[in-house]
């Protein structure tokens, strides 16, 4: 009984699988869909951009209290 169990657990995970690579080739192929991570990789480019202004800033706060 055992073993049907684990049979039955591999098959559904294989059916899974199979089903989950067919849904994603179609995403993937698909021109409407956007390129995973995209939206991410602005946010983090953004958020970057905001760190490099305020740590240039506060550079530039020291090195002025620093020459007076």
């Amino acid at each position: 009984m055992f073993f049907a169990g684990v049979v039955c657990d591999r098959v559904c995970s294989y059916l899974r699988a199979m089903l989950a690579t067919f849904f994603l080739s179609q995403d993937a192929e698909s021109d409407r869909a956007e390129i995973a991570g995209t939206k991410s990789i602005q946010a983090l480019q953004t958020e970057i951009t905001a760190l490099l202004t305020e740590v240039q800033a506060c550079f530039t706060k020291r090195l002025r209290a620093v020459n007076c």
